[in-house]
């Protein structure tokens, strides 16, 4: 007599069993077959069986949502580049998820890439460390990679692909000390007077001075963010270059302004925020707009209707300093002039966190609020101090 054949689980269906060594609850679920035919399914374990269903739940909604699921754990590579396609879909600002995309490829990749998931320890997170400070590459940049591959960790323990976050266990990277050269009062003002003849140089500069904007925020100005009469510049928007295939979450504001130049917002909640001008730059704005009407695009800052790269400022800052015959510092700095002048002058944290977006690290700022009085004197005292 013939055997009859043993039909086959359809696809999501599940089952738990103890397991008799150890006690452990095994979870099967059925997966999409191999291209082959050949039978797949997604087996893993629990303590208990109330844990063992629940997972057996969590499982078969994750094969509904996605469609299949992995059978083994991933090595860390496929893991990164899956979290990643997810985090700049859902979560990262373009250019954030542009640097991480470089530091996962460029640093830990090489390093520990090719380990499955749930095989890290503490020492491959050493290793990793060891491979990028061996690269001749700083310790800020182990401390960034450590910082992203912790984060892409604590998500796969929070998803069950691990069972502890190894990044958390190992030391972090210490930071590399670096000072960024600031400007005195004396070597502010002349860099402005020994580039006054250039006019739309003469105006970025004493906005990177007198008003402490970053880069991407002074060159995404739009002419509806200068309000003269009140003397009060609104940072809302940054210019920044983003590779031409960018992804933009849908919960993020973002403009193309050419192939590769977009303006997005700023950085933090922080960085949305009231700038007051000092009077001298407040002429200089004026004289400026004046003479240089907004792009199309509204941009103040342009080269012939076309948006100024961030490249082309810096290499003007460059060259501004060399007119001033002021050694070389990075243009970064012209903000740090900016902190560091307010400070000397007695500005109170607070006020020089609110004009520079910074955010503040104490519960007691989150709470307070600087008046538009407090940040225009504080500005004018600047004025007055780069122009005696």
């Amino acid at each position: 007599m013939k055997t009859a054949r043993k039909q086959r689980r359809d696809q999501g269906s599940g089952s738990i069993s103890q397991r008799q060594s150890d006690g452990r609850w095994v979870i099967r679920l059925e997966l999409p077959p191999h291209q082959d035919g050949r039978r797949r399914r997604k087996i893993t374990t629990a303590k208990t069986k109330v844990a063992a269903v629940a997972r057996l739940r969590e499982l078969q909604r994750d094969l509904d949502i996605a469609g299949d699921l992995t059978t083994s754990s991933p090595t860390v590579a496929e893991y990164l580049k899956g979290w990643m396609e997810r985090k700049s879909r859902d979560d990262l600002k373009p250019r954030t998820a542009q640097t991480y995309e470089s530091t996962i490829k460029q640093n830990i990749v090489p390093a520990i890439g090719r380990y499955h998931l749930d095989k890290l320890t503490p020492i491959h997170v050493r290793q990793m460390q060891d491979f990028i400070l061996g690269q001749g590459k700083s310790p800020t940049t182990a401390l960034s990679a450590y910082r992203i591959l912790a984060k892409a960790l604590a998500d796969a323990l929070r998803d069950g692909r691990v069972t502890r976050n190894v990044a958390a266990v190992a030391d972090a990277p210490k930071r590399a000390i670096s000072k960024r050269g600031a400007l005195t009062a004396t070597q502010a003002r002349q860099l402005l007077t020994s580039n006054s003849s250039d006019l739309s140089n003469a105006a970025r500069l004493s906005i990177a001075l007198l008003a402490g904007l970053r880069q991407g925020e002074k060159l995404g100005l739009t002419a509806d963010m200068i309000d003269l009469k009140r003397g009060i510049i609104t940072v809302a928007w940054q210019l920044q270059s983003l590779k031409a295939n960018v992804q933009i979450p849908p919960h993020h504001e973002a403009i193309q302004i050419t192939n590769s130049l977009w303006l997005t917002r700023p950085k933090s909640r922080a960085g949305w925020r009231e700038v007051p001008m000092a009077p001298q730059l407040q002429q200089i704005l004026a004289h400026y707009l004046e003479r240089f009407p907004p792009n199309k695009h509204g941009l103040i800052f342009h080269n012939n209707g076309n948006p100024i790269p961030p490249a082309k400022d810096g290499r003007d800052w460059k060259q501004a300093l060399s007119n001033a015959n002021l050694e070389h510092v990075p243009l970064h700095s012209a903000r740090h002039t900016t902190a560091t002048l307010l400070h000397s002058l007695g500005v109170p944290d607070l006020v020089r966190i609110s004009i520079l977006g910074h955010s503040s690290s104490t519960v007691t700022a989150g709470y307070t609020h600087v008046t538009t009085e407090e940040a225009i004197e504080a500005m004018n005292k600047l004025g007055r101090l780069i122009e005696s």
